[in-house]
């Protein structure tokens, strides 16, 4: 529940939408969620990855497939944010 802020990226090729301006620019902003608080894991092998959903207090779930890994795998994020 913080905030995060970021040194300005300048590349010398990409020309500057304000032209005169030379001072940087820091942008602060709400850090909760997302990739601050994401799940991740390893997936070693094939097989469906499934986002499920189960609300409070109902039997329904929510199930999302996300990815069918083939193969050798590879690596899932799940992130999320709140309206609150």
């Amino acid at each position: 529940n913080g905030t995060v802020f970021r040194e300005p990226i300048i590349c010398k090729n990409v020309p500057k939408l304000v032209p005169g301006w030379t001072k940087p620019i820091c942008i602060g902003r709400h850090a909760f969620g997302d990739q601050y608080r994401a799940t991740d894991a390893v997936i070693k092998g094939a097989g469906k990855l499934k986002l499920v959903f189960v609300p409070e207090g109902k039997e329904e779930t929510t199930e999302l497939e996300v990815y069918n890994f083939t193969g050798a795998g590879g690596v899932a994020l799940s992130m999320y944010n709140t309206d609150e």
